[in-house]
């Protein structure tokens, strides 16, 4: 199976931290917490019947980053399809978690503890720098630029 998980299910980690897969989950929203429990559930499935699952922490999958923030996260479609295609088809993943997000500068993630599913992402985050660079800049404070998760991390109860 593959899980559609989240970066939000480590979220309220700080940009400065370099996370794995056996990094701590710290949830920023009842969204992330929600992506969380999904994780337990596909290690308790493969624990208890053997049912292998993929669980991809989508970062920020668009046709380009948006802001300063997705410069780290930025998944393309075709690393997304490629992360997919692994899943799918690797031999023996058991409950395997990964970080999906591009071949950008300035990761905050490492997937070493993935490497079995040979996952080489080809695009990267860095032919928009420039044009997200010279949009207006959050403050150094703004969750945008703490938080792993960004703005999650202080959106109300209902809001995603």
């Amino acid at each position: 199976m593959i899980f559609a998980s989240s970066n939000h299910v480590i979220g309220f980690h700080k940009q400065s931290e370099t996370l794995d897969a056996a990094s701590p989950r710290r949830p920023d929203s009842y969204y992330g917490l929600s992506k969380s429990f999904g994780e337990d559930l596909a290690t308790f499935y493969f624990d208890r019947y053997g049912i292998e699952t993929l669980s991809i922490r989508i970062g920020s999958s668009f046709p380009e980053p948006q802001n300063v923030r997705m410069l780290s996260t930025w998944l393309s479609y075709d690393d997304l399809t490629q992360l997919v295609e692994r899943g799918l088809f690797c031999e023996a993943i058991g409950h395997t978690v990964v970080y999906g997000a591009s071949a950008n500068a300035g990761s905050w993630w490492d997937n070493r503890l993935a490497a079995h599913l040979g996952y080489q992402p080809q695009d990267s985050s860095e032919p928009f720098r420039a044009q997200v660079m010279a949009q207006p800049q959050p403050a150094a404070d703004d969750p945008l630029r703490v938080y792993q998760g960004g703005a999650f991390v202080v959106a109300g109860p209902f809001e995603g």
